[in-house]
């Protein structure tokens, strides 16, 4: 498969598309659970798109984090069956259900079940990162919103957004980079998954609108490392500083509305302290962010000049940067008057 557009590639697409579909449109645990076997047979030829012994490894690491999951969640699955003889009354077992809760997020790759992740995605090429920080999380995090183990599951969040801020800091590999800001960005996530998913639910397509432009961005234009991005090349303007900017929350862009929606939920149920916690392990990435912004835009020789054809991003980058004008306040009634709406 050293071609990269081999022909066989649509297939596993197809086949890693219907496997979340699978899951996400499935009433029982057990197709559940083949819809993620279903997508991570199709995942795993696109992992060796290239033929590289790096990724030969990184695609067996892979399968053996997610086979082991798999595992531990149709176990813990069919115990909690037999202990209540009922697939749809289930989460009456503390410790069971812990178990189906432990065995997604090791999926997800959260902390602190996250020791995977980075190890795996260090060398990984920008299209497979972005389809494993994005696309496959879609299904763990739907069947997160079904296992009701709420005291563990605000744990992990804080734990994650914390560790995630705290690991970015001082990183030099831009895969690790995008990484340890994604496992921030879950921690966030899993803070609103058991009160309002639909909220989680924005929060995951704001971070794909982001995470588009920016990893093809330094797909084509940097190497592995941060200290390129200060190279004489043609991305260094204003686009590549809003949308690190916008990943770290910074207002008004796109990364701000998503956390600020997340942040009144909480003050509104009064999860003061989760929402501190959450403010803080925003607070510390979003340092190593501006440092970063500010070496990319100093150090840059070509600021303000435009070689590049923008075209296909333009939407995207309209949408990022003037997002908290056009949709806080659709959002935020939307949000307000669901359930008057929908009943």
């Amino acid at each position: 498969m050293n071609n990269k557009f081999f022909p066989s590639n649509f297939l596993f697409i197809m086949i890693m598309f219907m496997g979340t579909m699978m899951t996400l449109s499935s009433p029982h645990w057990l197709t559940m659970w083949m819809g993620l076997e279903l997508n991570l047979m199709g995942f795993l030829p696109l992992m060796n798109i290239k033929g590289k012994s790096l990724e030969a490894e990184a695609s067996m690491k892979y399968f053996i984090i997610q086979s082991l999951s798999s595992s531990v969640l149709i176990m813990a699955s069919l115990m909690l069956y037999n202990y209540n003889m009922s697939w749809y009354s289930m989460f009456n077992n503390k410790l069971l259900s812990a178990m189906i809760l432990l065995s997604l997020i090791l999926k997800l790759g959260g902390a602190p079940l996250h020791f995977w992740l980075p190890n795996m995605t260090k060398q990984m090429a920008w299209l497979t990162l972005f389809l494993i920080l994005t696309w496959q999380k879609l299904a763990p995090l739907f069947m997160l919103t079904l296992v009701g183990n709420m005291q563990l599951l605000i744990m992990i969040s804080l734990l994650s957004t914390l560790l995630g801020s705290i690991m970015i800091l001082n990183q030099t590999n831009m895969q690790l980079i995008i990484t340890y800001s994604s496992i921030s960005h879950l921690g966030w996530m899993l803070s609103m998954i058991m009160i309002n998913s639909t909220l989680t639910f924005i929060y995951f397509i704001n971070y794909i609108i982001i995470s588009i432009p920016l990893l093809n961005f330094l797909n084509m234009y940097t190497n592995n490392y941060l200290y390129t991005l200060t190279h004489k090349n043609k991305i260094n303007k204003l686009i590549m500083p809003s949308l690190i900017l916008s990943l770290a929350g910074m207002p008004p862009l796109l990364g701000f509305l998503s956390k600020l929606l997340i942040l009144i939920s909480l003050m509104q149920m009064n999860f003061i302290i989760m929402t501190l916690v959450l403010f803080m392990g925003t607070l510390i990435s979003l340092f190593f962010y501006l440092n970063m912004t500010l070496m990319i835009t100093i150090k840059s020789y070509l600021l303000f000049n435009n070689y590049m054809n923008m075209k296909p991003y333009n939407p995207i980058i309209m949408l990022n940067t003037f997002s908290i004008f056009i949709f806080y306040f659709m959002l935020n009634i939307t949000i307000k008057y669901a359930m008057t709406i929908l009943h």
